[in-house]
């Protein structure tokens, strides 16, 4: 009996693992060219950065009034876009602070103040995406941009 008791523990855990395993949802990696493509597509401006040290690649998208801004980062290696992304996650203690529903993970961080902010960060290897909205409608939108990234 003791052996039916182990074997069945054994398999429960086994399926409860590969449950969790198919269950997370990865990341893609999102192209220069994605990222451009969906930002125009929600009206807003995409106009390349400026050379930073750290930094292979970067674009900036903004809506008019600046109520909306959209970055796309490719840090020299992945270890340079980690020790970015720890700052966003440093940073959003503030937000917290402010009443802010906050979300992180070791690659996502979300924060939101009902229809007031919205802010989205992820990164996938060296890449740090962060997309963030004040206003309603602005708010509406950046979702929408989250989602046509499939970030």
């Amino acid at each position: 009996m003791k052996t039916v008791k182990k074997m069945a523990a054994i398999i429960l855990v086994g399926a409860m693992a590969l449950s969790i395993a198919a269950c997370k949802k990865s990341t893609k990696k999102v192209s220069a060219d994605d990222f451009k493509k969906a930002c125009e597509n929600a009206g807003l401006t995409v106009e390349e950065g400026e050379d930073e040290e750290g930094l292979k690649e970067s674009f900036k998208a903004t809506n008019e009034d600046a109520t909306i801004e959209v970055d796309y980062l490719v840090a020299d290696s992945t270890d340079e876009a980690k020790e970015g992304f720890e700052y966003f996650t440093s940073s959003v203690e503030s937000l917290k602070a402010l009443g802010a529903e906050v979300s992180t993970s070791n690659t996502k961080i979300e924060a939101s103040m009902e229809d007031i902010m919205y802010m989205y960060v992820v990164r996938v290897d060296d890449t740090i995406i962060t997309v963030s909205g004040a206003g309603e409608d602005q708010v509406k939108t950046v979702k929408d941009i989250v989602k046509d990234l499939g970030i």
